[in-house]
């Protein structure tokens, strides 16, 4: 495990969901709570978690950068991620065929800021990042009666990649994996950005997509292992960071005769929301107030300059400097909730 802690102590839990360029919000929030703890955020967690975006941020952190630096990178390199060449544009305007985006303008900005960082050199603070398998090197079997399969949930976990907590017949290696193909690996979405392809330590290769589709709050998850890694912890105490609640309004007059094609892109939003707003319910019915939310109202009205696009892939310079204002909000409307996490951070 990468900190001990003492029988009776408090154990601190970081969770950041998914939501592309959205994730300027969550980075902006650590920013402010680093500001008040003067502390990087990595040292004021047992264990962080993130999905998609938030895997990122928390990959990021743990390498050691500071979340103001973080934030920056969504507002200034979103609009490189998040771009269509004209060749894109001209021979595939439907979107109908191949990925929305190029991913290599992503892994280059990733293999930038997270370098050669294998997960097995993470010591500080344990981290947890959900993806999704489609192809596993070979089938696995799965609970249950005979059952084998080809893809299933996977997390990332830099203890397992140390040696820790292995289950009978695992070796380190099969957990370990670059740092930079982990942040590729669950923010695969699928239409915006191809599968990815990664390769752990013993040279097995997985083929993955987006964490978000099982896990865009990644709380309950976080807090799962927590309970396995630190068993003699008292309390747990849980950050969970939104990436803005969406609110665009989905007619029933007009999905009624929607189609696959009208669904396709609308039902990955439901999807993800819907997961982050059931996790934020069993995370309140366990922990109660130890369950700290922070997540803000996105707007209905386009028009309105304090609303947001939901759109993840909107690093447009006006949707960005909207999130920028948006994040300032937030900061202000939950001044006294800061106060009280950065209380339970550094107590």
């Amino acid at each position: 495990m990468a900190q001990t802690l003492s029988p009776g102590l408090t154990v601190r839990i970081l969770s950041i969901d998914g939501g592309g360029i959205r994730g300027i919000l969550p980075a902006r929030l650590l920013q402010e709570i680093e500001r008040r703890t003067a502390k990087p955020a990595a040292e004021l967690f047992h264990l962080v978690s993130g999905t998609s975006t938030g895997g990122i941020i928390c990959c990021g952190l743990v390498k050691g950068m500071q979340a103001a630096a973080l934030g920056d990178l969504y507002a200034q390199q979103g609009a490189t991620i998040f771009q269509r060449s004209m060749w894109q544009k001209v021979s595939n305007p439907a979107q109908l065929v191949g990925a929305k985006y190029d991913p290599a303008a992503i892994e280059k900005i990733l293999l930038e800021i997270l370098g050669e960082l294998s997960l097995s050199e993470v010591t500080n603070t344990e981290i947890l990042v959900p993806t999704y398998v489609i192809e596993l090197p070979r089938p696995e079997g799965q609970d249950g009666y005979d059952v084998i399969t080809t893809r299933t949930p996977m997390f990332f976990k830099s203890w397992k990649a140390r040696g820790a907590g292995l289950a009978p017949g695992e070796v380190r290696e099969e957990f370990d994996f670059k740092l930079r193909d982990v942040a590729r690996a669950t923010s695969a979405a699928p239409t915006y950005f191809p599968p990815a392809q990664v390769t752990n330590a013993k040279n097995q290769k997985f083929g993955v997509i987006d964490g978000g589709v099982l896990a865009n709050n990644p709380a309950m998850c976080a807090l799962s292992s927590a309970r396995q890694l630190f068993p003699q912890a008292k309390r747990t105490v849980l950050v969970s960071l939104g990436t803005g609640s969406l609110e665009r309004d989905i007619p029933y007059e007009q999905a009624k005769n929607w189609g696959e094609l009208q669904w396709l892109h609308p039902i990955l939003s439901v999807l993800m929301d819907g997961n982050a707003d059931t996790v934020c319910y069993q995370c309140d019915q366990v922990l109660g107030s130890d369950h700290y939310r922070l997540e803000i109202s996105l707007g209905r009205n386009p028009n309105d300059p304090t609303s947001v696009n939901e759109d993840f892939d909107d690093a447009s310079p006006d949707n960005v400097a909207r999130l920028e204002r948006l994040s300032r909000r937030l900061i202000s409307d939950a001044d006294a909730r800061l106060d009280a996490i950065c209380t339970e951070l550094v107590g």
